[in-house]
């Protein structure tokens, strides 16, 4: 097949969210499969910055309002083609989506993506070379189904989190460029994700149980009406990790190397962590690490309010931000207070994170980047049994341990308030001072996260959606 992808965020040049690494593994997973991928995306400033090397094209591709866009072609290392639209003042950013809240010509922005997108799939088919289905992601690409409307080219549209759902105002109907709007109206507003979900050959999102999540009102508000009418409901498929990159076997980022089989140089890595943020070297006591955005709608205030009894507990905690640094601030005023026993972190790349998990025995994921789930694989492939709030695709990828520890992935809670948290955190802390916590960090270590499965799940569903 030959599958086209439109999106905004590609791992590791363009990473705001956990829809850069799920799109990047999966575009690999795909070609590791013998398939053609191209990936169409915004020329963003990560791209350079990131060291990819890119041709610009001599000629400009043509788009169907009559106007031109430069394009540069490059290639992933997974053997992708990659194509990149400069589209100036509108990409060439801090942001995709915007800095603090959303930009207010994100209606021009994503609509002159949508347009270069579709011209790419007149054009290959001019050229001999149709595509034959386009997979957009998020809402960056909210506007592609509508931009190949009568193209005869199945679309799939992937919901990586329903919070962006790229709102329009009334205002922008002339900077859109489409004759009709009538798939962006919604409760008197303009919604470019009801476009993209009414108009879409097929929807999913990024696990089963946030694609019945999704459907209820109070999470997804108006949009649930549109979700509701879909011919076949919204597909859930849960992601998986990149092994290349996530595989502490092998990973050069970590003190020393181990697997499920042989975890003992895990110790290592524990011991290594301890030391470089300063926490009290008690090797036996279990190290917690909580990554994710600190965020009050995140879990972030529960985690604080927590805190206290959390830390009467006998361990070691380390407060890893992935959002905007001022969430982390009130972690790091307690640092002096609980010195050698709490480590804040206010920024937090890849590589560390990997770090502090192959260090950690037990790690709290908070949902900061998306319901995906991706910090959780991650915890789960370096043997840091995770802890997670039971939603999104957290439910599908944690089985909740018994108290006997026969069974069970990692430990769940039900509401990010501080006692459901704290209790989470009890019974994973109580766990850990099992005989049987090895064989538990034994068995999370084992389950396969590999996107080889997620991608041929995609695959089926292409193939479905192609016209005969």
């Amino acid at each position: 097949m030959d599958i086209l992808l439109a999106l905004a965020e590609l791992a590791p040049y363009v990473q705001e969210t956990e829809a850069s690494d799920s799109a990047s593994a999966l575009i690999k997973a795909l070609r590791q499969l013998g398939h053609r991928v191209t990936v169409a995306a915004p020329r963003t400033p990560g791209f350079e910055a990131g060291g990819l090397l890119a041709a610009r094209r001599l000629t400009p591709l043509s788009l169907a309002d009559g106007s031109e866009v430069n394009v540069l072609d490059g290639q992933l290392a997974s053997g992708a083609e990659l194509v990149l639209f400069d589209l100036p003042g509108l990409f060439d950013r801090e942001s995709v989506y915007g800095e603090g809240r959303e930009y207010s010509d994100n209606a021009a922005r994503f609509a002159a993506f949508a347009r270069a997108v579709a011209a790419l799939v007149v054009q290959r088919k001019e050229f001999g070379k149709a595509v034959d289905v386009v997979h957009a992601h998020d809402a960056v690409a909210c506007l592609v189904p509508l931009a190949l409307r009568g193209q005869g080219v199945p679309v799939v549209f992937t919901i990586h989190d329903i919070e962006r759902r790229a709102e329009f105002p009334a205002s922008a109907r002339s900077s859109l460029g489409f004759s009709d709007l009538s798939s962006l109206e919604l409760a008197g507003t303009l919604s470019g994700l009801a476009s993209a979900i009414s108009l879409s050959s097929a929807v999913t999102s990024v696990s089963a149980h946030y694609a019945q999540e999704i459907l209820d009102p109070a999470r997804s508000g108006t949009l649930a009406a549109v979700l509701a009418k879909l011919p076949e409901p919204v597909l859930g498929i849960a992601g998986g990790v990149d092994y290349a990159t996530c595989n502490p076997a092998t990973d050069t980022a970590l003190e020393s190397r181990f697997d499920a089989e042989d975890p003992s140089n895990k110790g290592r890595s524990k011991v290594s962590i301890l030391k470089k943020l300063e926490l009290e070297l008690a090797v036996d006591r279990p190290l917690l690490v909580a990554l994710g955005d600190l965020g009050a709608a995140q879990g972030g205030d529960a985690l604080f309010s927590a805190l206290p009894e959390l830390l009467k507990l006998d361990l070691a905690l380390v407060v890893a931000n992935t959002g905007p640094v001022a969430d982390a601030e009130r972690f790091q005023g307690l640092v002096r207070e609980y010195s050698g026993d709490l480590a804040c972190l206010p920024r937090v790349d890849e590589r560390l994170a990997r770090q502090l998990y192959a260090g950690a025995d037990l790690a709290l994921v908070l949902p900061g980047g998306g319901p995906g789930g991706n910090r959780q694989l991650f915890a789960q492939r370096y043997g840091a049994v995770p802890v997670a709030h039971a939603s999104g695709a957290f439910v599908d990828a944690i089985v909740d341990a018994d108290a006997e520890l026969e069974t069970g992935t990692g430990f769940l809670f039900d509401t990010l308030e501080p006692e459901a948290l704290l209790g989470g955190l009890s019974r994973a802390f109580s766990a850990y001072g099992s005989p049987k916590f090895a064989r538990l960090r034994r068995r999370v270590m084992r389950l396969d996260l590999a996107w080889d499965r997620p991608a041929r799940r995609y695959v089926q569903l292409y193939r479905k959606l192609i016209p005969v």
